[in-house]
């Protein structure tokens, strides 16, 4: 079972988690088992036990109480199989009344079995169960408040955003919307309620009114703003003074959010994406000393429950066998008369029949002494000997298959540490490549300001920054946006369009959820566009890496390094490996719509996973060129 989901939320004292869930679960089954999509047969369940509630759904419920403490612990799991695949919701619940902090809790998981960790988290909706219960009473993540809905901020109310972005001992995102005016509050309001539908318990989603806005901004540093329009992302542990702390705080510009938008409904991959993040981080991240003490008690409680409960229902099973006489156990007692296996041959002198059964019968004694603690059997006990028997037979065989099961999850998780340590050595290899380019670029300019300023023009030393709209995005579902169709298009769209697959290019994101790669990648386009430019305008009439190499043209340049021109020969007499390259374009640059691009950029950042960029030139054509792929680097010798 792969964790696409994780909420912790924390009551008021003065609340009982355990009631509220129990409230709620009910309602929500309720909710299932009704309509036409409904799912469960009944919601009729009582106490401890593994209950069935439809042919595909059974829900456990584990209780484990202490009188000294007053302490009561609950786990409900409901598990439901559904196309081919088992989807599990557990509530883990405590209401510690004696306890020195965190009283009441309540945490909620949602798993899928037959995923990986990254799909389950793309895949996995928010149970609906953790919106109602907090549209029903609320919780917090220490001081920060969480609700079942957007928290709307009116004039006067902007403290409360800055206390939740400043709380240190937040563990949950803090997601504020600036807003686009004050005619559509309201509306913008609901799009982003529809925005953070899948962050409902992992994030304190704040809407700044218009009459709220002035204040918020003078409250924040520029570099940690909301801008009007904007939906930014705090990460915990926010530093206000870090000018260089702000870039962990992402923000979703309006072009990609209007892209995903019909009415106030925003759509699930948006939905799913913006969630992502908060949802992988708070997977990963170490759970309280508090929830991993209630989680281990229950799950060894929940151990226990479905042994009996297993147990209960092989020993069912094996007397409705016997009953139909088909059942081992019947064969079993056909086939072996103890009386009749004592009876002595004729030779036998008298009463060693009588001494047979009595030997056989003390030794049947021991064993009721032994198992059923009785001094003195009676034979019509038997019966109840053959079931204790039968049922610790039963516990030894359920328990045999929950060790392997155990030792199956044993192995599934060292292939996960395997792949972690991949991971970890992937992003050394990144961090290393990443320093070295660093010190190299920091060597050059600083050899070139020395010569600038020893030279008749020292003013040429100074770099004027970009203008905004040329600013690297802050990840690749931005840049996608810049240099594909939209209402608010980029200049550089003039010359650059991507022509690929836009989820293969999202992976990069996925994969490096702050923006690893997006600055590197806008620098390659914004390198097209100039190139571009002076190829209309007659300046310059080479080709991309002629451009690249040559000092005296003036345009926007990374390291020719970076750039290769064609494949290897290998790659391209490789057929499967060639079509890989073969890429979508306009028809009115090819008549079947495809177009080998060879050419291609490769970012500073170096790991397996290696993103590329392949790109047409297209120039003495349509004038543009267009990026067919942008992803994790194709098929060569070395993958």
């Amino acid at each position: 079972m792969a964790t696409g989901y994780r909420a912790v939320l924390r009551l008021d004292d003065d609340q009982d988690a355990v009631r509220i869930v129990e409230e709620q679960l009910r309602s929500w089954l309720s909710a299932k088992a009704s309509g036409r999509r409904a799912t469960l047969e009944t919601i009729g369940w009582e106490g401890q036990g593994v209950h069935r509630l439809g042919p595909d759904s059974k829900l456990s419920v584990v209780e484990e109480d202490d009188g000294r403490d007053a302490s009561r612990r609950r786990l409900y799991r409901l598990v439901e199989e559904n196309n081919g695949r088992t989807w599990t919701v557990s509530l883990f619940v405590a209401s510690l009344p004696e306890a020195r902090r965190h009283r009441q809790t309540i945490v909620v998981e949602a798993e899928v079995e037959g995923a990986g960790g990254d799909q389950a988290v793309r895949e996995l909706g928010t149970p609906r169960i953790v919106p109602m219960i907090l549209e029903s009473i609320g919780a917090h993540d220490n001081e920060t408040p969480l609700k079942g809905h957007p928290v709307v901020i009116r004039r006067g109310d902007v403290e409360q955003v800055i206390r939740a972005i400043e709380d240190e001992e937040r563990t949950v995102s803090v997601v504020v919307a600036g807003s686009l005016g004050e005619e559509s509050d309201q509306r913008w309001t609901e799009a982003i309620a529809s925005l953070t539908k899948e962050s409902v318990g992992i994030a304190a989603t704040f809407v700044v009114y218009a009459d709220a806005m002035e204040e918020l901004q003078e409250r924040l540093p520029a570099s940690h703003a909301v801008d009007a329009g904007r939906v930014r992302t705090f990460s915990p542990h926010v530093d206000l003074d870090d000018v260089s702390d702000a870039t962990r705080h992402r923000r979703l510009g309006p072009a990609t959010f209007t892209r995903s938008l019909r009415g106030t409904r925003v759509g699930r991959p948006l939905q799913m994406r913006h969630a992502e993040s908060t949802r992988r981080r708070l997977i990963e991240l170490e759970l309280p000393a508090d929830v991993v003490r209630n989680r281990n008690v229950l799950r060894q409680a929940e151990t226990r429950v479905l042994r009996d409960a297993a147990v209960t229902a092989r020993v069912a099973e094996e007397e409705r066998l016997q009953r139909s006489g088909a059942g081992p156990s019947q064969v079993r007692l056909v086939t072996s008369n103890p009386v009749r296996e004592a009876q002595p041959d004729a030779s036998a002198p008298d009463g060693s029949l009588f001494a047979s059964l009595t030997a056989l019968w003390e030794r049947a004694a021991q064993s009721f002494a032994r198992w059923l603690t009785e001094e003195e059997p009676s034979p019509s006990r038997l019966d109840e000997l053959d079931r204790f028997i039968e049922r610790k037979s039963a516990e030894g065989a359920v328990a045999q298959e929950q060790l392997d099961e155990r030792e199956l999850k044993v192995l599934e998780l060292e292939d996960e540490l395997t792949q972690l340590h991949r991971h970890l050595e992937d992003l050394e290899i990144d961090r290393a490549q990443s320093e070295q380019d660093i010190v190299s670029q920091q060597e050059e300019l600083a050899t070139l300001r020395q010569r600038i300023a020893a030279s008749a023009q020292p003013q040429d030393a100074y770099v004027a920054p970009n203008d905004d709209v040329w600013g690297a995005p802050e990840s690749v579902e931005e840049l996608l946006n810049r240099i594909t169709p939209g209402q608010d298009e980029h200049p550089v769209f003039k010359r650059v369009v991507f022509t690929g697959d836009e989820s293969t290019a999202l992976e990069i994101d996925r994969r490096y959820a702050l923006g690893t790669y997006a600055p590197s990648l806008w620098q390659f386009i914004r390198v097209l566009c100039d190139y571009a430019e002076l190829r209309e305008s007659g300046e310059f009439t080479g080709s991309v890496h002629m451009y690249l190499n040559d000092d005296r043209v003036i345009g926007t340049k990374c390291s020719p390094n970076r750039h290769a021109s064609t494949e290897s020969e290998t790659v391209l007499t490789n057929t499967k490996w060639r079509e890989e390259r073969v890429l979508p374009v306009p028809k009115a640059v090819s008549s079947d719509g495809l177009m080998l691009m060879d050419a291609h950029f490769k970012p500073p950042h170096r790991d397996t996973f290696a993103p590329r960029m392949h790109y047409y030139d297209d120039v003495s054509g349509t004038g543009k060129i267009y990026i067919g792929y942008m992803g994790k680097h194709l098929t060569n010798t070395k993958s």
